[in-house]
């Protein structure tokens, strides 16, 4: 896992080049005229993965899927972790979305041993996320391992604790564009 966190952080750097070179050698290329209303540039796969390509963290994790279900796992320094839940429009969803939802943490000490923290996750008093608390995070050897059941099914998955906030979605390689901030309340 840290290897290919290491290799993440390293290609991420790239991607953002990477991306814009092979987009400025394709618009060279000639297409064939779109249908009227289509958008500029865009092929059915592309419109598909627009409709289902916001993948901006929300609350400053990493936003994944399962299925058509996104989820946010907010790994925190000072211990205080966070999981959100949203739809495949990005929609939020309550937390009791999903049931049985555990998490560990695993840490691996300067001397290579591993150490795992089991945490008792509980929906927040808002019904918005689930909610774990446990040591403090001090460095990037650590992983948060999350399971939880969907609609019966289970599903575990493994995320980095990174000190940084993501700049690169895991999924498609493409940028993060910052989520709209709204407007303040009157």
């Amino acid at each position: 896992m840290i290897r290919s966190l290491t290799m993440f952080r390293k290609t991420r750097r790239l991607l953002p080049v990477v991306g814009f070179s092979c987009g400025a050698a394709f618009s060279a290329c000639s297409a064939p005229e779109e249908p009227e209303g289509a958008m500029e540039g865009m092929d059915d796969a592309g419109m598909a993965m627009m409709a289902h390509g916001d993948h901006a963290p929300r609350y400053g994790g990493y936003v994944y899927m399962h299925g058509d279900l996104h989820f946010e796992i907010v790994l925190a320094g000072d211990g205080v972790h966070r999981l959100y839940f949203s739809d495949a429009m990005r929609g939020e969803l309550p937390a009791a979305v999903v049931e049985e939802v555990r998490i560990t943490i695993r840490r691996t000490s300067e001397d290579g041993t591993e150490e795992l923290e089991p945490l008792s996750p509980r929906i927040d008093e808002f019904g918005e996320a689930w909610i774990a608390a446990g040591r403090p995070i001090e460095g990037d050897d650590t992983v948060g391992i999350v399971y939880f059941r969907f609609e019966g099914a289970p599903y575990e998955i493994e995320s980095p604790f990174i000190m940084e906030t993501p700049m690169v979605d895991p999924h498609t390689g493409l940028p993060i564009e910052p989520a709209p901030t709204p407007p303040p309340e009157e």
